[in-house]
C-alpha cells in the first residue's frame, strides 16, 4: 500500500509487561485505536517505541502483530534503525517480509561518509518499497545538512520523504521543501510535534509525533489544511505543556498517558530514562484531561 504521506503518523511504542516482556496484546489495542483516532498511516518501529532495545526477533514479531492488525487500513512504515549500518540493512530485509509498506531509515554515524553506498544496501533490502529519510542530531543520527539530505535523495530515488528531526527545525525544513520535486515527495516534521506549527507554516505535509497526543494531532493538522489556521494554532499551544514534560521524559510520559486510557497495561520502559514521580504523574494526567473538550470538538469539526 504504497501511498503519499500527509497528516499525522504517530510512532506506535512497544508495551510492555511489568516484568519487561512484550504485551503484543496491547500493542494490537494501540493499533486500533490510532487507526480509530484517524492517522493517516502507522509507524513502527521508531525512537519512540525503543528500537534500539529491542531483540530482532522482538521486533519482528511486533511488527508482524502491527500489520497483522492493522488489516490494511493504513499504511505501514518500518523504521529500521539499528546502532550499526549492517544491522539496518538486516532489519529492511525483516520489514520487508512482515509486509510493511514503507521504510524509514536515519543516516547515523557509523555510516562514516559512505551514505550513499549504506542506503543503496537498505533500498535493494527492501524490495523496492519508497524510504522515509530519517535526519537526528548526534550522537545517534548523523544530523545531516539540508543539501547533505537532498544528495541523498537524488542517488537513492526510493527516498520519497525526509522526516528532518533537528532542534531547530525551521530552516532546514524549508530548504528541503524548496527543493521538493521529481522523486522526492515531500517533508514530514519530527521532534515530538513541539515544533509542527512553524512546520506548517514552512510547507511540511505532515508530521510524526508519538502517539499519546494523537486525537489533539489529528485535529490541529486537518483543522491547518482546511484552512481553519486559529484553531490550529490553539491546539497547538494546548499541546504545549506536555509536549514540554515529554521532552525528557519521552516514554514514560506517552505510556503514563496510555495506560490512563485503558490502551496499555504497564508504563514498564526499556529506555534509560529519568523516572516521573507521583506529584508529576498527577500533573501530566490533569494537563491532559485539560485537553479533553478541545480535543472531541476538533475530531467532531
Amino acid at each position: 500500500m504504497a501511498a503519499d504521506l500527509n497528516g499525522v503518523l504517530p510512532v506506535v511504542p512497544t508495551p510492555f509487561l511489568d516484568s519487561g516482556e512484550l504485551d503484543l496484546r496491547s500493542l494490537a489495542n494501540l493499533i486500533d485505536f490510532a487507526v480509530d483516532a484517524g492517522a493517516s498511516a502507522l509507524v513502527y518501529p521508531g525512537v519512540a517505541s525503543e528500537d534500539v532495545h529491542l531483540t530482532p526477533a522482538e521486533r519482528a514479531a511486533c511488527l508482524q502483530t502491527a500489520v497483522r492488525q492493522n488489516r490494511g487500513r493504513l499504511p505501514i512504515v518500518a523504521g529500521v534503525n539499528s546502532k550499526t549500518a549492517q544491522g539496518m540493512v538486516d532489519a529492511a530485509e525483516q520489514a520487508a517480509a512482515s509486509g510493511a509498506d514503507m521504510i524509514m531509515a536515519m543516516a547515523i554515524p557509523d555510516m562514516g561518509a559512505d551514505y550513499v553506498n549504506w542506503f543503496k544496501r537498505i533500498s535493494a533490502a527492501t524490495e523496492g518499497r519508497p524510504i522515509i529519510l530519517q535526519n537526528l542530531f548526534a550522537p545517534r543520527g548523523a544530523d545531516l545538512s539540508a543539501q547533505e539530505m537532498l544528495n541523498l535523495a537524488e542517488a537513492i530515488p526510493a527516498i520519497h520523504y525526509v522526516k528532518e528531526e533537528g532542534i531547530p527545525s525551521g530552516v532546514k525544513v524549508s530548504a528541503l521543501v524548496a527543493a521538493v520535486g521529481g522523486s522526492l515527495k515531500g517533508v514530514i516534521g519530527g521532534g515530538g510535534a513541539r515544533y509542527v506549527f512553524e512546520e506548517l507554516e514552512r510547507g511540511a505535509v505532515a508530521t510524526m509525533p508519538a502517539i499519546e497526543l494523537l486525537e489533539l494531532h489529528v485535529g490541529l493538522l486537518n483543522a491547518y489544511f482546511e484552512h481553519r489556521r486559529d484553531h490550529a494554532l490553539e491546539l497547538y499551544t494546548k499541546s504545549l505543556p506536555l509536549l514540554l514534560i515529554q521532552a525528557p521524559y519521552r516514554m514514560r510520559m506517552t505510556k503514563h498517558i496510555l495506560k490512563h486510557k485503558g490502551l496499555i497495561k504497564s508504563d514498564f520502559v526499556r529506555e534509560p530514562l529519568p523516572e516521573m514521580d507521583d506529584q508529576l504523574k498527577h500533573l501530566v494526567l490533569e494537563l491532559y484531561e485539560a485537553t479533553s473538550a478541545i480535543r472531541e470538538t476538533s475530531l467532531a469539526s
